[in-house]
C-alpha cells in the first residue's frame, strides 16, 4: 500500500517591532494522487492574522477612572475620550467628571495629583450650570494642596473656615452675609456612587453638571495633596454646608496687595472664620 504524504506549507509573518512566528497553512492533502484544498481553515487563519493586525495598529483601549484623557458621566466608570480644543493636536492628560441633574455621588476624594499646562486658564473647575441648576455639597475639604490663585462665585456656603495655615499672597473675602444660607447635610449614600483618584500628573481636573433639571448631590469633595504649578481654582454655581481650608498656600506673584484668594460678593454665607495669613507667596 502506497504512503499518501500529507504537506503543511509554512506561512511565515513578520508583526512590526513585536515578535516573527510560523503557523501552519493547510494547502491540501494529497489522496490517491488527488489535492484536496482545506479552504475554510486558510480564511480562518487569515481571519486570525487580519485581527492581530487590526488590535495592533488602532491601539485602543477602554478607558476607566481615573485615567486621564476621558471625561466621565456619572455613575459610569467607564470613560470617552476627550479632546481639549485649547489643544486639539495634543493628546488630552485633562480628568473630567460630567454629573447630571439629579444624580447622586456620594465622595468625589482627589489625593496627591500634580497639575498644570501652558495655555490653560482654569487649572482646577467646579461649577454648577446656574443659579437654579447648582452643585450641592455637604463638605468641601482642600488640604495640603497648592494653586496660584482660587476664586469663588455664584453659590451659597453656610461656613466657611479657614486657619492660619492658609497663606495667600494677598486675599479678599467679600462674601454677602445671610441668615437664609442653608446648612447642607448629606447623610445617606444609599444609590450613590464614589470616584477616586490618587497619585496623578494630569492637565487640569474638572467636575461639572451635565445637564439642567435639578441640582447634582454630593455628599463629600476631598482635595489633599492637589497642586497646580499654573492656571486658577474656579468655583461657580454651588451650595455647600461647610468649606474648610487646611495647610494651603495660594499666590501666583509674590504681591500681597493683589487679592489671588477671593470669595465675591455673589456668595452668601452664613458664618465666616477668615484665619489667612497674607504672605509673598509665589508658586512656579
Amino acid at each position: 500500500m502506497k504512503n499518501n504524504p500529507i504537506k503543511f506549507p509554512m506561512l511565515r509573518i513578520n508583526l512590526p517591532r513585536l515578535w516573527t512566528f510560523r503557523i501552519p497553512l493547510p494547502g491540501g492533502i494529497y489522496l490517491g494522487g488527488g489535492k484536496l484544498i482545506l479552504g475554510s481553515l486558510s480564511v480562518v487563519a487569515i481571519g486570525f492574522i487580519a485581527g492581530i493586525f487590526t488590535l495592533i495598529n488602532t491601539g485602543q483601549t477602554e478607558l476607566v477612572f481615573p485615567d486621564t484623557g476621558a471625561s466621565y458621566e456619572v455613575p459610569s466608570m467607564v470613560g470617552s475620550r476627550i479632546i481639549d480644543r485649547e489643544f486639539p493636536a495634543d493628546r488630552s492628560q485633562t480628568l473630567q467628571i460630567n454629573i447630571p441633574a439629579q444624580t447622586r455621588i456620594d465622595v468625589i476624594s482627589l489625593k496627591n495629583i500634580s497639575l498644570g499646562k501652558f495655555g490653560l486658564t482654569d487649572a482646577f473647575q467646579l461649577t454648577g450650570t446656574s443659579t437654579s441648576d447648582v452643585l450641592t455639597i455637604g463638605t468641601i475639604e482642600i488640604r495640603n494642596s497648592e494653586f496660584p490663585s482660587m476664586d469663588w462665585a455664584n453659590g451659597d456656603i453656610f461656613q466657611i473656615n479657614a486657619t492660619s495655615s492658609v497663606e495667600a499672597a494677598g486675599h479678599t473675602w467679600s462674601p454677602t452675609m445671610s441668615s437664609t444660607t442653608n446648612d447642607v447635610v448629606v447623610g445617606s449614600a444609599r444609590g450613590a456612587t464614589s470616584y477616586i483618584a490618587e497619585d496623578m500628573v494630569v492637565d487640569r481636573i474638572i467636575i461639572r453638571q451635565s445637564t439642567t433639571g435639578g441640582d447634582v448631590i454630593i455628599g463629600k469633595l476631598i482635595l489633599d495633596g492637589v497642586k497646580a504649578w499654573t492656571g486658577t481654582f474656579n468655583a461657580d454655581y454651588f451650595e455647600v454646608g461647610t468649606l474648610t481650608f487646611d495647610n494651603v498656600k495660594i499666590g501666583d506673584d509674590g504681591d500681597i496687595n493683589s487679592a489671588d484668594f477671593t470669595i465675591q460678593s455673589s456668595v452668601k454665607s452664613n458664618n465666616v472664620y477668615d484665619g489667612v495669613i497674607e504672605l509673598p507667596i509665589f508658586i512656579r
